[in-house]
């Protein structure tokens, strides 16, 4: 776990084990952090869901053996409403109660994360209590890490970080498979290349130049979602091209390649408006990786 998603979860744990102090008058501990694999991972009846965007994209779980919940659920029950029943089934009074436990955990735990200016954003808290519900949060999760929350003479709950895939949660939009990208170099080889690298990622609709005039004019007349651009080129250089496209298109990522990682032509670039800067020439294996990013925006 890194220490972004260490100080997220932070404030979580802390609140988790304060509100049922406060709101249930129960003992609790937390204990190790571990990592818990995807594949295994089931849902044990009820919880509490947080949907977080921004730095982390995924999903903080409040969850909830049966017997935890009843537990919760009563307590938090009986203290706000000065109810001695314990009711023994989750009906919707107890879901309720459980709703406002997370509410509060919720409330205050984004608080304190929003004054320290983390980059976090959070939804409003979702009450996950059948399995399909569970199973369309689950979709595109690559990882998970677990904190036991132990209860004394209760038992036991799980907070859960639910990490989604990147090219499901960076907080971008990917660039749809049907656009078209431009491939700007005067090597042909390097234009096949690049033309497998994209492919990789499963973008097909290629476009080429073979020089920053050819790029401009391609720029203009096919309207290219994303742009791989040489710099030093015939006719006209990339860097040049670069400053032409940029006069009327600020949005389209472009970035820039280069056989040589030189500071002064990355800050021109940079200054220029090029979204990005990769050093040539790079595998087909590895080229995937490093383009990928900049295929959402």
């Amino acid at each position: 776990m890194d220490d972004i998603q260490k100080k997220m979860l932070a404030p979580f744990i802390f609140e988790a084990k304060t509100t049922l102090g406060e709101m249930a008058g129960m003992k609790v501990d937390s204990g190790e952090v571990f990592e818990d694999k995807v594949e295994d991972f089931r849902f044990k009846g009820h919880a509490v869901a947080i949907r977080t965007h921004g730095k982390i994209e995924g999903v903080i779980l409040l969850h909830n053996y049966i017997e935890t919940a009843l537990a919760i659920s009563n307590r938090v029950r009986q203290n706000l409403l000065g109810d001695t029943e314990a009711h023994e089934e989750m009906n919707e009074e107890m879901q309720a109660a459980l709703a406002e436990w997370g509410n509060i955990i919720t409330g205050r735990a984004t608080q304190r994360l929003e004054l320290l200016k983390m980059g976090f954003t959070f939804e409003p808290p979702q009450f996950i209590y059948n399995t399909e519900n569970m199973g369309q949060i689950l979709k595109g999760v690559r990882e998970i890490i677990s904190v036991p929350v132990h209860i004394d003479e209760v038992g036991r709950f799980f907070l859960n970080l639910l990490l989604y895939a990147e090219e499901d949660t960076s907080g971008k939009q990917a660039i749809a498979l049907s656009e078209k990208v431009l491939i700007v170099d005067d090597s042909p080889i390097i234009r096949a290349s690049m033309k497998k690298v994209v492919a990789a990622l499963g973008y097909g609709n290629v476009i080429e130049a073979d020089n920053g005039k050819a790029a401009v004019e391609k720029h203009a007349s096919e309207s290219p979602a994303i742009v791989f651009m040489d710099i030093v080129m015939p006719q006209m250089n990339g860097d040049e091209a670069l400053a032409v496209i940029r006069d009327k298109d600020k949005q389209t990522p472009i970035i820039m390649l280069s056989s040589v990682a030189d500071q002064t032509v990355i800050e021109k670039c940079n200054s220029l408006g090029a979204t990005g800067y990769i050093v040539k020439p790079f595998s087909l294996k590895e080229g995937p990786e490093i383009i990928q990013e900049y295929f959402r925006k």
